[in-house]
């Protein structure tokens, strides 16, 4: 599947048989260095036999001198074996640990109280050379702030740099904001201050768990099928809005990356899957509030950590910027006159949550089981800007309902940043906007990679980035959009000329 050794030991032998410093570095999370080599051979002056080519004063067939060549030989091959060991294993961490929001926060951000936890995900990676962290957060979007808050946390606590750690939201619909403080009152700064600090507090613990569980580790990918998402933008007689298009373009694809322990033991799920994690997404409770969920997202990975053996499954929202799950507690309405409302099912809501989160879960669980975790991947995270136009918006003007005209005004050109991750002959493609499906499947199908994967919501949110048809339709998402027609199109250029350059640098085996 992947380019890179993969070291092989006796059945049932420890990495102690090979080279008694990993594990004890391993716990402490460093990478050893072995002796030098010189340091199994006698030197001039000790008080033992050296071999030197050039001494003939004991005959080389002595006794004496045979047991010397031997130690020394298994020295050399010792060493040898021991920086082999250390240059081309593959190791890999995961921990998890909820947001402990505090009781008496309530309410906050119009929630009222919780139904389900909101998680932290880490996942560490490290080829020997490269070390890289993937920390997923249960939000809607995360600030530059608690984005660089999280990297320091997880330098602090798993020595990975800031630039080699990647932050993502699982997108989540039904979780406290945490605000700026900017513009806001003392109270609400005083909320955002305290969920702040749940946040970086589960990351730091999440962290801590995968650091305890580095172990030499293998990877294996696979891909399925679900249902679970559909198109959210539908034609109506007065224009394109919110709803559920079955006819409309979708990307079901549900990408699964696992990570295993040298003994093929799961050590963590990755899941890659274009969809709004927006079941419950403005549902309220009969009594009025609503109710904190991990919604879609969170009831998906606690059932693959329950049923599919990791401890760890993270969830990475894919192009899901016009997907949405194809049943919402609160569905959007037009009327007869073009005005819009929504029908909430309010608590039964979380039942619709229950099957579609089992049903994806489900699906996932059932591609990771059939993976043949092998791999000891190389890894590189490079990060990268493409140049494109913005366009005016503001929450003054956001969509209220269809419209049939509508005038888009360019702004100024801005920098889009991308990061590209190669896990062997795997690539991760992340942006911070909620790339259109199409947009998406555009840059898998033309990657020079076996398996590519395509991430939103990474390092930070920059609202959506659509496809040509989706302006030309003044869909929610166009006139929601802070980029100008045509910005998808030069995204997707520079990501494949990004990949095809990675790819050819990558070692092939």
């Amino acid at each position: 599947m992947t380019s890179g050794l993969q070291m092989r030991m006796p059945s049932g032998a420890s990495s102690d048989a090979v080279c008694p410093a990993i594990s004890d570095e391993f716990l402490q999370f460093r990478r050893p260095r072995c002796p030098p080599l010189s340091s199994g051979f006698a030197r001039d002056g000790d008080d033992h036999t050296t071999i030197d080519s050039r001494r003939r004063e004991r005959p080389y067939d002595g006794p004496m001198m045979k047991k010397t060549f031997l130690r020394a030989s298994l020295a050399m091959g010792f060493m040898l074996l021991c920086e082999l060991a250390q240059a081309t294993t593959f190791t890999a961490g995961a921990g998890r640990a909820d947001i402990a929001i505090p009781d008496d926060i309530y309410p906050i951000d119009g929630f009222v109280g919780q139904h389900d936890p909101l998680a932290t995900r880490v996942i560490l990676l490290d080829d020997g050379t490269t070390r890289l962290g993937i920390i997923v957060v249960d939000q809607t979007s995360l600030s530059d702030e608690s984005i660089a808050n999280m990297k320091d946390a997880l330098q602090q606590v798993a020595q990975v740099a800031p630039a080699q750690t990647i932050v993502s939201a699982s997108h989540g619909f039904s979780a406290p904001h945490v605000l700026p403080h900017e513009h806001t009152s003392p109270d609400v700064q005083a909320q955002s201050t305290r969920m702040q600090q749940a946040l970086l507090n589960a990351v730091r613990s999440a962290a801590l768990s995968a650091v305890k569980s580095m172990t030499i580790a293998q990877v294996g990918y696979g891909e399925g099928v679900s249902r679970v998402n559909v198109n959210r933008d539908v034609s109506t007689p007065f224009g394109w809005w919110l709803g559920a298009n079955g006819e409309g373009n979708s990307d079901p694809a549900l990408s699964v990356l696992r990570i295993d322990t040298a003994r093929g033991a799961p050590l963590a799920v990755v899941i890659n899957y274009a969809v709004q994690s927006s079941v419950m997404d403005g549902s309220t409770l009969k009594a009025g509030g609503k109710l904190i969920t991990s919604d879609l997202a969170g009831v998906a990975t606690r059932y693959v950590e329950q049923h599919g053996g990791a401890p760890v499954a993270a969830f990475l929202v894919g192009a899901a910027g016009d997907q949405a799950p194809r049943r919402q507690a609160n569905r959007h309405v037009v009327n007869h006159d073009g005005s819009v409302t929504r029908v909430d099912s309010h608590e039964e809501g979380f039942t619709l949550l229950d099957q579609l989160g089992t049903e994806l879960g489900r699906a996932a669980t059932e591609v990771s089981g059939g993976i043949h975790a092998a791999a000891t991947p190389t890894l590189t995270l490079e990060r990268k800007s493409v140049t494109v136009t913005s366009q005016t918006n503001s929450p003054g003007n956001a969509p209220k309902g269809p419209v049939t005209t509508y005038t888009y005004t360019p702004g100024r050109p801005v920098a889009l940043p991308v990061v590209l991750i190669r896990i062997g002959d795997i690539a991760l493609v992340g942006v911070q906007p909620e790339l259109a499906a199409q947009i998406g499947e555009r840059i898998k199908a033309e990657s020079p990679f076996a398996h590519t994967w395509v991430l939103t919501m990474v390092d930070g949110a920059a609202k959506y980035l659509p496809d040509d048809a989706s302006y030309n339709r003044f869909t929610y998402e166009a006139r929601s959009s802070g980029f100008a027609q045509g910005s998808a199109d030069k995204l997707v250029d520079a990501v494949h000329g990004w990949l095809n350059d990675l790819h050819r640098a990558a070692p092939h085996p």
